[in-house]
């Protein structure tokens, strides 16, 4: 993950619009990628879902096949609002946790873990950072 930053401007109405920018390469967007889409998978898998399950479900569906559309095309910048980082992020944590707690690796989840691992901690900062901006906004880009 590059070139991560927020970025705070002004909607028509002078509201504040908060964007999280990161850059990905192929491999990470493609192990994001099959990290949502299995987390996403596990989640809602044989569950009654509620209405906010369904909002949730449809949003990381979206997240997964627009990464997986970007998958194999090289470099790609992602722009996200703070509530879509927190779903990826949230995503790819537990993708990650569930890989390690369990006693056994499936093979197409090797090389996606490992990527996925890296993942997370810059997710986590620019989450939290996309947050704050979101709290308390000032339009800038930092």
């Amino acid at each position: 993950m590059e070139r991560q930053h927020i970025d705070i401007t002004q909607d028509l109405d002078g509201e504040a619009v908060v964007h999280a920018v990161f850059d990905l390469h192929e491999d990470e967007i493609g192990a994001a990628a099959h990290a949502v889409q299995a987390s996403c998978a596990e989640r809602f898998r044989n569950t009654e879902m509620s209405a906010d399950d369904v909002v949730e479900y449809r949003e990381l569906t979206a997240l997964a096949d627009e990464l997986g559309e970007l998958a194999g095309g090289g470099h790609g910048t992602l722009v996200m609002r703070p509530a879509r980082l927190n779903a990826f992020r949230a995503a790819v944590g537990s993708f990650v946790e569930s890989r390690d707690e369990s006693d056994w690796l499936r093979e197409e989840d090797r090389e996606a873990l490992a990527v996925s691992r890296s993942l997370l901690f810059p997710l986590e900062e620019l989450s939290a950072e996309a947050m704050r901006a979101a709290l308390d906004p000032v339009p800038r880009s930092v």
